[in-house]
């Protein structure tokens, strides 16, 4: 029999919950009305992972100004659609930053650089996803839709039913039956997708649906592992009930990347995939 929710876990619920009723209108309308208020928003949320991925590594003000040019440089690149110089830019930077991190004695001088070509391909491919002739609104909202149906998912089965943990040594809480709802919550947001852009592609869209939930549970779990690398709990405190810009968004730094590759070489958005 599953086991009610403590009073902690209903304190901690109710502060996602208000988190989300403040952060998730904001997204909404920026990624809706598009141009300089989706350009805003993600340069924000790229300099709020830029400083917790540099906290993290405990960089040095040297260091962090590189890791800031990076990201913010490609993402730019990348609304301007020069996506050859973006890869230029990524490469160069990282270059640059194993460079720097090592002469001038980092911490991390490996995982700074290659956490900062995480980041960049993670925002990059989020951008390209919004504003790229084969994506576009439609295909954007599919993503956010599948990635918060993951999470929404993974969190009330893996509390309701429990089970055998998927990798308890890296993500102790995650199960095998927080896997499964969020695997179905995606699939079934797919559905709901498909219905309301008059598609007709459901089981196409219904089963990348559920295999994107395992991408953006990837990306949890890449999150996880490297907060038990630094031993953190949080990467940062930017959201209260979530942590970071980097807790809250691991899983669009898994699954945009995929979407943006399957929409590019399939020519076309999933949401018309026969």
């Amino acid at each position: 029999m599953a086991q009610p929710l403590a009073r902690s876990d209903l304190s901690d619920l109710s502060l996602r919950l208000l988190s989300a009723a403040v952060l998730m209108p904001v997204s909404l309308a920026a990624i809706w009305w598009g141009g300089w208020y989706f350009g805003i928003f993600v340069i924000l949320l790229a300099s709020a992972m830029s400083w917790e991925w540099s906290s993290l590594c405990h960089a040095k003000f040297g260091t962090i100004v590189f890791v800031y040019a990076t990201i913010i440089s490609s993402l730019a690149l990348t609304f301007n659609a020069a996506y050859r110089e973006v890869w230029i830019c990524v490469a160069a930077g990282a270059i640059l930053l194993a460079i720097i991190s090592r002469i001038s004695g980092e911490e991390s001088p490996v995982l700074l650089p290659v956490g900062t070509v995480y980041l960049s391909l993670g925002i990059v491919s989020v951008i390209w996803v919004r504003i790229a002739d084969t994506g576009g609104l439609a295909l954007f909202m599919w993503m956010v839709s599948v990635v918060i149906a993951t999470d929404v998912g993974a969190y009330f089965a893996g509390r309701a039913i429990g089970g055998p943990k998927m990798a308890p040594r890296i993500s102790p809480g995650k199960t095998w039956s927080g896997l499964a709802g969020g695997v179905a919550s995606a699939a079934f947001a797919g559905l709901v997708i498909v219905q309301v852009t008059g598609g007709k592609s459901y089981i196409v869209v219904g089963l990348l649906s559920g295999s994107l939930a395992i991408v953006a549970q990837c990306g949890d779990l890449i999150e996880s592992s490297i907060k038990r690398h630094f031993g953190v709990k949080d990467a940062g405190k930017l959201i209260p009930g979530h942590g970071g810009a980097l807790d809250r968004f691991d899983g669009f730094l898994t699954v945009a990347p995929v979407t943006a590759l399957m929409t590019w070489i399939a020519g076309g958005s999933p949401l018309e995939w026969q």
